[in-house]
């Protein structure tokens, strides 16, 4: 079960695209795209240090009605 958030600004819900005012209450979930690996730093003589990324993580809002709708669901 999420917690609901007081939103501090506005937002865009992922699930019905309405907007989510400043002050309304939403939740919020973490999507990770890609591999679930986590990002590493690797060290090479010809290129020095390299930063590689498996993958991204995403923050979802969500409105009240969607999440209401996604408790019932589960």
């Amino acid at each position: 079960m999420s917690k609901l958030i007081k939103s501090r600004k506005e937002y865009k819900c992922k699930g019905c695209k309405r907007t989510i005012a400043k002050g309304d209450l939403y939740s919020r979930r973490s999507e990770r795209l890609g591999s679930s690996k986590q990002d590493t730093i690797e060290r090479s003589e010809s290129h020095g240090i390299v930063f590689v990324s498996h993958g991204i993580t995403l923050s979802l809002e969500y409105c009240l009605k969607c999440t209401t709708g996604r408790r019932e669901a589960s």
